[in-house]
């Protein structure tokens, strides 16, 4: 019978594109009873004290400090352990992190935040699947399946685009604020497939002074040694694409290995709504990967759950659950009305490029969806219809932002 724990973090967006570290800061120090803090005063915090290495927005270093900086004295959340101590860990393997975030939900029962996407981006990991709970930081006879995380991406809607500070607070934020429901665009409850953590999630720094290394903040206990593999399904196929309307299939049987089909939440949706065809999405970062998002939909507009899948194998990679009655988690914009948004306009190039106008005669549109881990769009959930004028390319985000170029280099974001 598989383990799964889950703690009680509650999700917040990020105010700005590039407040990740902010927004997961947040989030954390609420959970340990801070309360709310304003993610401006935690971002400043954050990059003033990015010491180590420039470039970034929030560095490892910087959050590490503003976590032990800003946590309450005492341990007035009644933590098991006492007052939560903050320690940067920079591990040789995907594995090692993996169980220490394990190890440190189940043991000191506080959040650990963990770099994802090489560097660019910082999330709350506030749960887990195993085979057996933890007994040590060291310990490695049990098998991971799945992450339960808080993704602060994408921003608030008053953030933009365009910016409008008087649309849809937060900030500030509050217990009852509109974050992770419809209304806020965010998706406030994601679990991610071990699969799925490993090979685009938790793959390594790629630069600089955290080059090769594994990085969260979290437990201060010291890494375990190497260890058993943690579970992840074995891809096999045909060289061939699954059939969208094969996706649903797989979708289902994909969310049982992980318990998720026994949640409460996640049962309740099942038996209320029926999966659609897959909507499927191409990776702009990695050659030949593609996966289908599998909608379980209350209506056209309306997406309470939403299930990803390898679109060559069939294999469950990570899914994700509305928070409130009437929240969506994806928004599928179909072909025609991304067109439309595109075909007539003028756009601002980005590099002092000049203005260009889209001429319907100069159009390409690509055949499905794609997407990357960058700026303008963090979780998988918000992939672009692509579109080319020459050599100029053109992304509308499935909500319906249009941008000139995708930006991948960030860190820390």
């Amino acid at each position: 019978m598989p383990v799964h724990e889950d703690l009680t973090v509650a999700y917040h967006q990020q105010d700005t594109d590039y407040y990740c570290g902010a927004a997961c800061a947040q989030m954390v120090l609420d959970e340990v009873g801070a309360g709310l803090l304003n993610q401006d005063n935690l971002y400043n915090e954050n990059h003033s004290n990015s010491v180590i290495e420039s470039g970034w927005a929030t560095a490892p270093d910087g959050l590490q400090h503003t976590l032990n900086h800003e946590a309450p004295a005492g341990n007035p959340a009644g933590l098991p352990h006492g007052h939560p101590y903050f320690a940067l860990d920079a591990l040789s393997s995907e594995d090692s992190i993996s169980r220490m975030l394990a190890w440190t939900i189940h043991y000191w029962q506080v959040a650990p935040i963990s770099l994802v996407f090489h560097a660019q981006h910082w999330i709350v990991v506030r749960g887990y699947t195993a085979s057996a709970a933890p007994t040590s930081y060291s310990d490695n006879s049990y098998s991971i399946s799945s992450f339960d995380v808080n993704n602060p991406w994408p921003p608030v809607p008053s953030f933009g685009p365009p910016s409008n500070p008087a649309l849809a607070p937060p900030p500030p934020h509050s217990a009852t604020d509109s974050c992770g429901t419809g209304g806020g665009r965010g998706i406030a409850n994601e679990n991610v497939s071990y699969t799925a953590w490993h090979d685009t999630y938790m793959t390594g720094v790629n630069f600089g002074y955290w080059n090769g290394k594994f990085v969260s903040v979290c437990d201060p206990a010291p890494p375990p040694p190497p260890g058993a593999p943690a579970f992840r399904q074995t891809p096999q196929h045909t060289g061939r694409l699954i059939a969208a309307h094969d996706a649903p299939r797989h979708a289902l049987e994909g969310l049982a290995p992980y318990g998720l089909n026994e949640r409460k939440n996640y049962a309740e949706l099942l038996r209320r709504f029926k999966p659609g065809p897959g909507v499927l999405v191409q990776r702009l970062d990695h050659p030949d990967m593609f996966y289908y998002i599998v909608p379980v939909q209350e209506s056209a507009e309306v997406t309470p759950l939403a299930i990803t899948i390898d679109a060559l194998t069939g294999v469950y990679r990570e899914s994700a659950i509305r928070s409130n009655d009437g929240g969506s988690v994806f928004s599928a914009l179909d072909r025609e009305r991304a067109h439309q948004m595109v075909v007539g306009r003028t756009f601002e190039l980005p590099e002092f490029g000049g203005r260009l106008l889209v001429r319907k005669e100069a159009l390409c549109q690509y055949p499905h969806l794609v997407w990357k881990p960058c700026r303008e769009s963090l979780t998988p959930y918000y992939p672009f219809h692509m579109f080319t004028v020459g050599s100029q390319k053109i992304y509308v985000r499935s909500d319906g932002a249009v941008f000139t170029a995708l930006h991948d280099a960030d860190r820390g974001i």
